[in-house]
């Protein structure tokens, strides 16, 4: 384990250096935020509290939480791709690589066996994404929960935790696989990165159509609405709890909806159809699920393509 791990080092030192060490960074980064955030939130809430005129420090605190605000959406995009260029980039050059430079046949030649040749090449490196991914999940959940209103929702999707990590393992997995079947550093980059559009594109699509499936109707006044996915609006009925669209609802009370309505038809009440926030970690271990899916099936693809695939090939 230390000769491949050693060997992983050697191969791809710089890729590693600045892809796993750039997350690492990123990692620290949000965690710094994190911390600066909950210190400057809660000194601005001791200044609120203070009935004299704001004084310097406080002022010089409310600077200091503009940029905090301005770097933690940073840092959460930042978070979004780390997973898609640490995968592709560590994935699709790792076999192509030595195949486009003849000497992977050697090596095979070599080998007990191409499966081991290929663990041996592979799980160094998927135990360095996984590990730098999931602190990196981390400490973008606590940078998300360090500020108001501290909980993480459908719009911080894949921006935390450890779906963050899974996704760069799917991702690097599909670059391994690419990377054996066309055996060229960079047509295996540009195709590992069209598939894996497609295929989170994909997600995205079908997550959207649950989201929307089962989403609900929700009152107004039933709660607070930040974060929360709306799809449609509507009013209920108050006397027969019927649902009555915008459309229904302004043809027979146009009144209403004139410029000095109230926007709301007497004896009704509004309501949103929402997905529930309380589904979004539902979401989240489904996108983990299907992902670990897909890198099993990817995983698998490639030990069956090494054992077939002609050393002279590509």
């Amino acid at each position: 384990m230390i000769a491949a791990v050693r060997l992983a080092w050697r191969l791809q030192r710089w890729e590693l250096a600045f892809l796993i060490g750039g997350s690492l960074l990123l990692a620290a980064a949000a965690a710094l935020v994190a911390w600066q955030t909950t210190v400057t939130v809660n000194g601005l809430d001791a200044c609120r509290t203070d009935s004299v005129a704001l004084s310097a420090s406080c002022r010089s605190l409310a600077q200091w939480d503009n940029v905090l605000t301005t770097l933690s959406p940073i840092i959460q995009g930042a978070t979004t791709v780390a997973p898609f260029v640490v995968g592709v980039l560590l994935g699709a050059p790792l076999v192509s690589r030595e195949i486009e430079k003849r000497t992977a046949p050697i090596a095979w030649s070599l080998s007990l066996s191409r499966a081991r040749w290929l663990a041996g090449r592979t799980l160094p490196l998927l135990v360095a994404i996984a590990i730098a991914l999931l602190l990196l999940g981390q400490a973008s959940e606590a940078l998300i929960r360090a500020a108001p209103p501290g909980e993480p929702g459908f719009r911080y999707f894949a921006m935390h935790g450890p779906l963050v990590a899974v996704r760069a393992i799917a991702v690097f997995g599909i670059g391994v696989l690419v990377g054996l079947l066309m055996g060229r550093v960079l047509p295996a980059i540009l195709v590992t990165g069209l598939v894996v559009v497609v295929l989170f594109i994909g997600l995205q699509l079908v997550r959207d159509q649950l989201m929307r499936a089962e989403a609900t109707w929700v009152d107004e006044g039933s709660g607070d609405f930040s974060g929360v996915i709306t799809y449609d609006a509507a009013f209920i009925d108050d006397a027969t709890g019927k649902l009555v669209t915008y459309d229904e609802a302004s043809r027979r009370f146009p009144e209403v909806f004139g410029v000095e309505g109230s926007g709301v038809p007497p004896g009704m009440t509004q309501v949103y159809l929402t997905t529930p926030p309380e589904r979004y970690p539902l979401f989240v271990a489904r996108e983990i699920g299907a992902l670990a899916i897909v890198s099993v099936v990817v995983g698998g693809l490639a030990l069956w393509v090494i054992t077939w695939r002609r050393p002279d090939i590509g």
